[in-house]
This record gives C-alpha cells, structure tokens and sequence, in this order.
C-alpha cells in the first residue's frame, strides 16, 4: 500500500501541476480577488521553479559533500548501486539499454570498479512501476555489464526492491547470505544520498556513502542564470520536492 500510495502522490509533487491547479482556478474560479491573487501566484511559482540560481543555490545545500575518489586508498570489497539509472521506455529499447538523466549513477560505479575501487558490483532495483512488474533493472543492468566486458563473477543483483527502503533490506539479507563482513560502498545520487544512507543503517547494514549524479553546479552568477526562466529546472524541482516528501514519510514511517 505505501508504494502505491507513493505513485499516486507524485502527481501532486509536481510544480508545473501546481501552476496549472492556479491557473485553471484564476481562469474558472467566480471571485475576482482570489482570481487575481492565484494568478500572480501561479506565475510567482513558475518564475522561482524555474530560476537556476535559486535551485541551484538549495541544492547545494541539501546534497551532501562526503567521500571523494581520490580518498580511497584501499578498494572496496563491494560497491552497491542503486537502481533509478534507466529507461525502459524508450525506443527502440530490445538491442540496446537505454539510460536515463541519472545516468551518472551507472557511468560513476562504472569507473570506480575500472579504477580499482571496488572490486564487486551489486545493482539493486527491479521494478519501479505501479503497474508492470517487468522489465527488472538489476538484471538488465547485469546484461550491459557483460557486454562492457565486466565478469559475470563481479555482478551481483538484486532485483526485486522497488524502493529504497526494499533496496536496503533486500541487499542486507543477500550480503549475510552471500558475502558476510564485505566492506561496501553505498553510490547514489547526491540528492537521494540522505534518504539511502540512512535506510541502510536503519536495516543495520554499514555502507560507506559515495554520492554521484551531483544537481549542484558551480556558480556563474551570469545573467542567463540570475534572471532567465530555465524549463529544466522545473523537473528538477520535481525530483528534490519528490526526495523531500519521501524522506518526511519514511520518517515518520521508522524506515529512517
């Protein structure tokens, strides 16, 4: 019930549906004040979402700087990644695995195993969707490992969480059952580092952070940046606004 109710409450977290709730109000509603306030409401929403200075100046607070690369000097036994990376959707799809704006998550783990940070991969995530129960990333992640030349001895899967809390729970109990004391290294992205981080020590299973796919950017107090209106960031907002709710209700349901 709580991942149900999770998908259906994402409709609601997005900034653009909130503009157009105002909008559709300030065009249909029968008082003329509130008509007026809710339109400079809504246009004061879409102006602040879609600023990249603002965005970039909360996200920089709220994405955590831990561990770098350059501070690992022995190689991890195992480096967990967090599913969340593709994009089944997308066509053609049956030849190729297509990845999405999380990307990094993939591309990151990728390099730290190639540089010898880590020695294991664990990809945990199957799948996310409310209504389909295929296809299950973990294992088609698996599949691209392989044809990049990573040994199938190095892969490890899990591929039936649909959540972060499940991600934390499933790969405890395949890590005690499979390789007990492993020393890991828990990648995500920065954004999402908070939530995942502290799922996974709730569940008691002691992962060293390493957050990637990084929101924040450097500063470039530009006018284009200062003053121009930015349609990505209104999808970004989506995600942070997304993480925020998230973390306030597994809080409040103990998964944290």
């Amino acid at each position: 019930m709580f991942f149900i109710l999770s998908k259906i409450l994402q409709f609601l977290l997005k900034p653009i549906v909130w503009v157009l709730l105002l909008l559709a109000y300030a065009w249909l509603g029968r008082r003329p004040k509130w008509k007026q306030r809710t339109l400079i409401t809504a246009i004061a929403i879409l102006y602040l979402f879609s600023n990249q200075a603002v965005f970039n100046l909360v996200i920089r607070a709220w994405e955590p700087d831990l561990l770098t690369a350059d501070q690992i000097t022995e190689p991890f036994d195992i480096g967990i990644l967090l599913g969340g990376f593709s994009n089944p959707n997308i066509v053609p799809g049956a030849d190729r695995h297509n990845l999405n704006d999380r990307a990094n998550r993939f591309v990151n783990v990728l390099e730290m195993y190639r540089t010898g940070k880590i020695r294991k991969l664990l990809i945990t995530g199957g799948s996310g969707s409310l209504l389909k129960d295929e296809p299950l990333e973990a294992r088609e992640a698996r599949d691209l490992l392989l044809a990049l030349g990573i040994p199938e001895s190095d892969i490890i899967i899990e591929y039936k969480s649909r959540n972060t809390r499940e991600n934390a729970l499933f790969t405890r109990r395949l890590l005690e059952e499979q390789y007990p004391g492993a020393r890991c290294l828990l990648l995500t992205s920065a954004w999402h580092m908070r939530r995942a981080s502290a799922c996974f020590q709730k569940v008691g299973l002691e992962a060293t952070p390493f957050p990637v796919d990084y929101l924040s950017e450097k500063w470039e107090l530009t006018p284009d940046i200062l003053l121009a209106p930015n349609g990505r960031c209104l999808s970004l907002w989506e995600l942070v606004v997304k993480e925020w709710v998230g973390y306030g209700a597994y809080w409040l349901k103990g998964y944290l």
